[in-house]
């Protein structure tokens, strides 16, 4: 227990330290969208995590992060060895089959197996494609209808 409580500080130290290095005077900001890496976890702790799933719309998309939003969590795409187990997102067509990720569009339907990580995003284990959710209709019955099948007559009333 001691020893993740040591990694963890010096995990801290190393990227306060990194955000408080000077930038060079020639590093210029990336030009083209594509110069920003791509969001994809290389490590992760399931234990600090909660299962997460859910079928709904994809809501947005950000082709430089690499990441897709849906149900206001944004997924990233994992490739980790987790207990000696390799975990890696698949990003799946209709059918099942392996899909890019450039095949997926806003308000596409999506079935989204995956990690929550108690920072508020989805470390996504499987994005597949999905048709519309059906709903199922209800029919609802006026309310007096209903309020009178459960009268007892006066009668019944009294004799209890």
């Amino acid at each position: 227990m001691k020893s993740k409580t040591v990694l963890r500080w010096l995990t801290l130290l190393a990227v306060l330290s990194a955000l408080c290095l000077p930038v060079p005077a020639n590093a210029a900001a990336p030009e083209s969208e594509h110069a920003a890496k791509a969001v994809r976890l290389t490590e992760i702790d399931p234990d600090e995590c909660q299962p997460f799933f859910v079928q709904t719309r994809i809501m947005e998309i950000t082709r430089e992060r690499g990441t897709l939003v849906v149900a206001e969590r944004e997924l990233r795409e994992i490739d980790a060895m987790v207990g000696g187990k390799r975990l890696k997102t698949e990003l799946l067509g209709l059918d099942g089959k392996p899909e890019p990720a450039g095949a997926f569009r806003v308000g596409q339907y999506v079935k989204v197996e995956g990690f929550l990580h108690p920072d508020g995003y989805v470390a996504a284990l499987v994005v597949q494609k999905i048709e519309k959710p059906v709903e199922p209709k209800v029919k609802y019955a006026p309310v007096e209808k209903s309020k009178k099948s459960l009268r007892r007559s006066p009668a019944a009333v009294r004799s209890n």
